[in-house]
């Protein structure tokens, strides 16, 4: 059987994996999934420490006020003071990056830069990079839609968009992917069987619509596409109508979603409903990146 040709989707063909560090989104989880990415792509991992001017703007203004409930005082948010903050959270965040390069034997660096979180992160991407980040990130974040400022940035960001943290588990469970066989969902194929099996999962794939294929079919595309001879375990499942599909990856609390941002097989707003509540590590890719 003829296998199509994925194009770049090989091994080696992302360079690094950059990960969105603020004074919001420095943790280890975040890290964690970043830097297994990373080993698995065999690329650099890429800390970016992003002292947002959003924050420092409102620190600037009169009636702005840090409450530390721990020690039940106030005091007037003064903009070198939380610059002094941001300062100790980088310096903070390039030792942990330093730590999980070492403990997955990677190339890492680390760079600071000042201005919009989102403006940023675009700025700082290129091509052959996989960005990752918290489910919120940036100080206003915690005002806007989780799926809203991702799926922006998914759609404008020149690689995929990995998205962890704030109450999602890593525990290891079922590598997802939703497939519709549209050229997004191919391309993803190489870099969730990479996943699953850097992360010991089985891959599930979730056949939408008329999409009828089978094991044998998707081992041979995986095999072109990471140019790998093995592949992890292997499961397709065929729901029943949309609705089931959308439940199910919504009820996702373990393992890792591999999300095309675009598939046509489900209504935008049910797109944005499976990244708020499905409670595990997602990667988005649109087919711009094809």
């Amino acid at each position: 059987m003829a296998t199509p040709d994925l194009g770049d989707q090989q091994i080696g063909r992302f360079r690094r994996v950059l990960v969105v560090l603020d004074s919001t989104a420095a943790n280890d989880e975040v890290l964690g999934t970043a830097a297994t990415i990373a080993s698995a792509e065999a690329c650099e991992l890429t800390g970016l420490f992003i002292e947002d001017q959003d924050l420092l703007r409102l620190a600037a203004l009169p009636f702005a006020h840090e409450v530390q409930l721990a020690r039940a005082i106030t005091r007037r948010l003064e903009p070198e003071l939380v610059r002094q903050d941001l300062r100790a959270l980088a310096s903070q965040a390039r030792v942990a990056i330093a730590k999980h390069a070492a403990l997955h034997r990677l190339t890492w660096s680390f760079q600071e830069v000042h201005g919009r979180t989102d403006e940023q992160i675009l700025l700082a991407a290129n091509a052959g990079d996989i960005i990752a980040m918290t489910r919120r990130v940036g100080p206003l974040a915690s005002f806007t839609h989780v799926s809203g400022q991702a799926r922006t940035i998914a759609a404008r960001a020149p690689g995929p968009l990995l998205l962890t943290g704030e109450l999602q588990a890593a525990r290891r469970g079922t590598t997802v992917l939703p497939y519709d066989a549209s050229l997004t969902a191919d391309r993803m194929l190489g870099l969730a069987s990479n996943l699953a099996s850097a992360r010991g999962e089985p891959l599930e794939i979730i056949l939408l619509g008329e999409t009828a294929r089978g094991i044998k079919d998707f081992e041979e595309r995986i095999r072109s596409a990471t140019g790998r001879v093995q592949v992890p375990p292997l499961r397709l499942l065929v729901p029943r109508d949309r609705a089931i599909a959308v439940r199910r990856l919504c009820e996702l609390d373990r393992g890792l979603l591999m999300l095309p941002a675009d598939i046509s097989y489900f209504e935008s707003a049910q797109i944005g409903q499976i990244i708020e509540k499905a409670r595990v590590p997602i990667v988005l890719q649109t087919e711009k990146e094809a």
